[in-house]
Parts: C-alpha cells; sequence; structure tokens
C-alpha cells in the first residue's frame, strides 16, 4: 500500500494532501532504503542489465598545488561530480508534498568504480557523506580530490613555460557495455566555471581546459587536458637578474686602472657567484631531459663568456710582458726578465770585468773610471732602447685589448639576442 492510498484511506482527498506537513522521514520510509540497503549497495542500479549505466561526470578545478619538476608529477585539488539513475528508486512528489529531491547517506547506495589513470600517490579524501537523490532516481555524489598526477613536463622555456597535463577517468571493472561515461558541461562552460572558483597559489595560471569522451581497450574514458601557464617572475628576479648583473660587472671591469692582477681576480669572483646562481638553478631542472633548456645554454653561454674575458685578460698580461718567466743562471738562482724585452748583457760585462781587476791588480783608477763611463753610457742607451720598446708595447697591448673588448661586446650581445629571440618565440 503505498503513502497516497494510506492518506486515501484516511478519508483525504488529494486536494486536502497540498495542505497537509510532508517530512523527508516520510519520503525514506516509503522508500525503505534501510531495509533494502544490501540490494542497493551491492549490485548495479540497472533494471535491464544488457543496457549501459550512463554518468555524468563534471569537476571544479580549485587549485594547483604543487608541480614537482625534478619527479614530473602536478598536485591539483578539485571537486568531482557523478551524476547516475538508481532504478530502484524513484517517487511521486506529489504524493509527499512537492518534495522532488532528499538528503540521505552515501553508505546505503552503489558508487561507481572509476579511477584516474595518471594518478600516482592514493588519495586520502573521502567521498562526502551524504548523496542528493531526486524523485525520479537520479543520485548526485561528490567528492574532494587532492591528486597526484604523472604530467610529461617540457622545460625547454622554463621559466617561460607552458605546460600541458591530462587525467583520465575510467572504470577499473566495468566496460563501455556496462558504464559509459559522459562529460556534463562544455568546454566553454568548464572554463568559465573554473576561472570563478580557481585559488591562483601564485606561480601556475590556469589558460584553458579541454575535454574528451572516448574509449580505451574497450572501456569508457572522460580525459580532462589542462593548459596552464607559469608565472616567471621570482625565477627572473632569483637566476636570470643577478646573472645579467655579474655579466656586466665583468663587461665593465674592462674600465678598471691598469692592473690586470686585479682584474683577473675580479672576474674569477665574479664567476665564482655565478656558479652559486646555477647550484639554485640545478633543484628545479630534472637530472636528465632530451633536449638542454633554454636556460640551460644561458648560463652555459654566460660562464664560457666570463671565463673567455678571463683568458683574454692572461693573453693580454703575456703580450704586454707581465707574466713573469724563470730563467737559470749559471750560479744556480732565477732571473726574472719580462715577455718582449731583451735582456741586456751590460751587467755580465761590468761583474767580469770588475773581477778582474780584483785579480789582477793593475788597472789604473783612470782606466777604471773610462771603463765605468763606458757602462753608464751603455746602461743610458739600453733604457732609452726598453722605454722605446715599452711605449711600441703598450700602443700594440692597447689596440689588441680594444679589438678583444669590442669583439667580446659584439658576441655577447648576439648571444643574448639569440637566447631572448628563443624565449620569447
Amino acid at each position: 500500500m503505498t503513502y497516497y492510498n494510506k492518506f486515501k484511506l484516511n478519508g483525504y482527498l488529494p486536494g486536502a494532501l497540498l495542505n497537509q506537513t510532508c517530512k523527508q522521514h516520510d519520503v525514506v520510509e516509503y522508500l525503505n532504503i534501510t531495509e533494502r540497503e544490501h540490494l542497493l549497495l551491492m549490485t548495479m542500479p540497472r533494471s535491464d542489465w544488457t543496457k549501459p549505466l550512463i554518468i555524468t561526470v563534471d569537476s571544479v578545478l580549485l587549485s594547483i598545488l604543487d608541480v614537482v619538476e625534478k619527479t614530473q608529477t602536478i598536485t591539483t585539488y578539485f571537486w568531482i561530480y557523478l551524476k547516475w539513475k538508481n532504478d530502484f528508486i524513484s517517487w511521486d512528489p506529489q504524493q509527499f508534498c512537492n518534495i522532488s529531491h532528499i538528503t540521505v547517506p552515501l553508505s546505503y547506495f552503489w558508487i561507481p568504480d572509476l579511477y584516474f589513470v595518471e594518478q600516482v600517490i592514493e588519495d586520502s579524501t573521502s567521498w562526502i557523506k551524504y548523496i542528493n537523490l531526486t524523485h525520479d532516481g537520479i543520485i548526485t555524489a561528490i567528492k574532494p580530490m587532492r591528486l597526484t598526477s604523472t604530467c610529461v613536463l617540457d622545460f625547454y622555456y622554463f621559466p617561460f613555460d607552458t605546460q600541458k597535463c591530462s587525467v583520465t577517468l575510467v572504470s577499473a571493472v566495468h566496460s563501455e557495455t556496462r558504464i559509459i561515461l559522459k562529460p556534463l558541461k562544455n568546454v566553454t562552460e568548464i572554463n568559465k566555471e573554473h576561472m570563478k572558483y580557481f585559488v591562483y597559489n601564485g606561480e601556475w595560471h590556469p589558460m584553458k581546459l579541454r575535454l574528451e569522451e572516448n574509449s580505451m581497450d574497450g572501456f569508457s574514458r572522460v580525459e580532462y587536458t589542462m593548459q596552464m601557464e607559469r608565472q616567471g617572475s621570482l625565477y627572473i628576479l632569483a637566476l636570470i637578474v643577478p646573472s645579467l648583473i655579474l655579466m656586466i660587472l665583468d663587461i665593465l671591469s674592462y674600465y678598471i686602472p691598469k692592473s690586470y692582477n686585479e682584474k683577473v681576480n675580479f672576474k674569477i669572483t665574479l664567476l665564482l657567484g655565478l656558479s652559486v646562481i646555477m647550484l639554485l638553478l640545478n633543484d628545479f631542472l630534472p637530472a636528465s631531459s632530451d633536449h638542454p633548456p633554454i636556460i640551460v645554454i644561458f648560463f652555459i653561454g654566460t660562464m664560457a663568456s666570463m671565463a673567455c674575458g678571463i683568458l683574454e685578460t692572461i693573453f693580454i698580461m703575456y703580450i704586454g710582458g707581465k707574466v713573469l718567466k724563470p730563467d737559470m743562471t749559471s750560479a744556480g738562482t732565477y732571473s726574472l726578465y719580462e715577455g718582449l724585452l731583451l735582456k741586456s748583457s751590460s751587467t755580465d760585462v761590468q761583474l767580469k770585468e770588475e773581477q778582474q781587476v780584483l785579480e789582477d791588480g793593475v788597472v789604473s783608477m783612470l782606466e777604471r773610471i773610462c771603463r765605468d763611463m763606458h757602462l753608464v753610457r751603455e746602461q743610458i742607451l739600453s733604457l732609452q732602447s726598453m722605454e722605446k720598446l715599452e711605449t711600441e708595447r703598450g700602443k700594440v697591448q692597447a689596440k689588441i685589448e680594444k679589438w678583444l673588448f669590442c669583439s667580446h661586446i659584439v658576441a655577447v650581445l648576439v648571444f643574448y639576442l639569440i637566447i631572448f629571440i628563443k624565449w620569447k618565440w
């Protein structure tokens, strides 16, 4: 006997029924859910088992929690909504004061066995304990999910990269002859909704969502593809800008007063600072990649440019005679001479003559004075020749240094121009 017939036996007319106060408990009592729990929970709710159960799927993306470049994984937080029809649950709203839907515990009903193919960490969140049940048997179940899934990340344009990540929802047991998955909304509605509820975490910004309904190995599936863009301002300030500053300082070291030893020490210090920044980059990029990212080429080129600057300074020091070389004398000691200067033999002649004077003791004072005057003259001529060589050497050194500096500037500008063009386009 139905709930409606009970009212008729008690003398109530259908029109009078509308004036009665109804409760959702009356609907639950009418449906007799608790006594039929074992039937409603254990089997798929289809009255005709030859027809597949259609499950509509909807989701709302709330946040991108984390993107781990090293492990190629992405963690997202979203709510998933599933709707399906239970053929064994229904009532007439007119019999219950137009109550068309009620809220009942999910634990009394069968739940689809759906999972995400790309999931790598088991989700610890649980279904919302209550479902919405309509008078025609439509069940709406909701589950908040913290999903960690695999994603093939392309870091070639890091930190100006965009990524595409896909997750596929599919039944674990039932093929498409038993369960068919269909999206509840189209792409336009999904993109409009996710922009409304998405919470930005500062680094990743979702650009658009795309969904596709198809089958895989006889199983119905719904695939969501999210395209997201990295907000690279932090990496620009932490990696690229400091590197450019070090590069500018390395170039400006050309104008340091002519102390090549200080220049070399300064350039080596800048090179060590760049190495520290490159260690920070190592924390973001994966260990292996088919193609090295542009930022790696950027750092390698910057380091190579700074190293070439050091080599250029050393080469100029060598050309200018600033590199001292040892030369073994007959007495076993080392005398130092400059690269382009010829060693004068006047000192050796003077030592030999003085030794001869001491041994023979017969050289007169006048002869010694003449020889000393002759040695002084040779020394003056030698100093004049050295000054002339020094002047010519300085001119050649300045020309070579200027030419190398200009070539270095052009090479650096061309390199950075190519890098930034590839980064942008």
